[in-house]
């Protein structure tokens, strides 16, 4: 990827910015996000469960060595929310520990390297193990090509490697978070603009008035999936979509749902679901395996929706298929994803 550029900045009076994985280190002037109950912490949210935030209503996010605590199946569903909560072309700034430089200290015997106790870890090798897996809390280990691959695969578009107090956005407060520049990269990233919208319901001119009717709901989860869903109405023109998910032998990440071949939206797999635990205790995943999405029709006519489940190597499954029809000109799009 490009190193940053010399951004035009924007006028911060009127800017939200997020401060996602806060710990104790609270900045003025952001809405300081954590999972854990502290004082001075504006938004205690587990992002695995989703971000009480409206979609597209933070113009920039930074996170510091928040992203290392989720395991590697929660790290692109946690991106997707940052994505979600984003406006379009918002920036996400993450500063990650750097396992090249802690692999090239271990490599040169750099002792000197590692903010390790002496007590707590003699020799080099534990002293890099330890100060990678920073005893026990880091769960997930970065380089910047991997960091840029799990942006990509979030949605997020212009990832660029930035130097420390240097940003390649338009928000000039977005490096006031930055810190452990010794031990860490940064690297950026934007929402895309949104694309053109483009009819999925075909157009009758003929239809008048304004709603939605489920027609058919019918789960069919492929080989290497077990799950169901059920389809609510909700006011208007909205549909839900609401049910759980889990992978046979790879976990699942997401769902997404397709129509006419085009997504209509995708939702993480995160929501708590103790009744699919309580039918599988053997697998680790089923706490989670729940899954929300809402859908709204602005079309006319008939469209037959796909359900796929995502799974963690990035294949597909499905879940199975809805009917719909719709009255009125437009798409069916998502509004919401939690």
């Amino acid at each position: 990827m490009k190193q940053a550029t010399k951004p035009e900045y924007l006028p911060e009076s009127k800017l939200t910015r997020l401060n996602w994985g806060c710990g104790a280190h609270l900045a003025g002037g952001w809405i300081n996000s954590d999972r854990k109950q502290e004082p001075g912490v504006d938004l205690v949210a587990d992002i695995r469960r989703g971000l009480p935030l409206d979609s597209d209503s933070v113009d920039c996010v930074v996170s510091v060595h928040a992203l290392p605590e989720l395991a590697y199946p929660e790290l692109v569903p946690a991106l997707a929310e940052l994505l979600r909560v984003l406006k379009p072309e918002g920036a996400l700034r993450l500063v990650l520990p750097d396992f090249d430089r802690a692999i090239d200290a271990y490599r040169a015997g750099d002792t000197g390297y590692f903010k390790v106790p002496a007590d707590e870890a003699r020799s080099i090798g534990a002293r890099f193990l330890t100060h990678a897996l920073w005893f026990g809390h880091s769960r997930s280990l970065f380089t910047l090509d991997f960091a840029e691959e799990l942006l990509a695969r979030a949605g997020f578009e212009r990832i660029e490697a930035c130097p420390f107090k240097r940003t390649a956005s338009p928000f000039g407060r977005i490096v006031e978070l930055d810190n452990r520049a010794e031990e860490s990269f940064c690297v950026e990233a934007r929402k895309p603009r949104p694309e053109p919208r483009r009819p999925l319901l075909p157009y009758n001119r003929g239809v008048a008035g304004d709603g939605i009717e489920v027609v058919d709901v019918a789960p069919d989860p492929g080989e290497r999936v077990r799950g169901h869903f059920r389809v609510r109405k909700g006011d208007g023109r909205k549909i839900e979509i609401v049910g759980w998910v889990l992978g046979r032998e790879v976990a699942a990440t997401e769902v997404e749902v397709r129509a006419e071949g085009s997504v209509a939206g995708r939702a993480p797999v995160a929501v708590e679901r103790p009744d699919v635990a309580e039918s599988f205790p053997d697998v680790a995943e089923a706490a989670s395996a729940g899954f929300r999405l809402e859908l709204m029709a602005e079309g006319s006519g008939g469209s037959q929706l796909e359900v796929w489940a995502v799974l963690e190597d990035e294949s597909r499954e499905p879940l199975g298929r809805i009917a719909v029809k719709a009255t009125r000109r437009g798409l069916l799009d998502a509004v919401r994803r939690r």
